[in-house]
């Protein structure tokens, strides 16, 4: 398997919530870290992989309304 594609964005999202959207929404493969965590501001850097250019910006469209 190979992730071409990725993007980092910070969140205060649960991982869950994006794994679960991710999970229904991507056609395929990806992978999701957390990078860094700030819990002063209660949010997380989090870094997604995406084999499919298009699963990314679907996810790009999306993320902020994922909760």
């Amino acid at each position: 398997m190979s992730l071409h594609t990725g993007i980092k964005f910070k969140t205060s999202a649960p991982l869950s919530a994006i794994e679960d959207w991710m999970d229904e929404n991507c056609q395929e493969a990806w992978e999701v870290e957390i990078e860094s965590i700030n819990t002063a501001m209660h949010q997380k850097t989090v870094a997604a992989y995406f084999e499919s250019e298009n699963d990314r910006d679907a996810f790009k469209a999306a993320y902020k309304n994922i909760r």
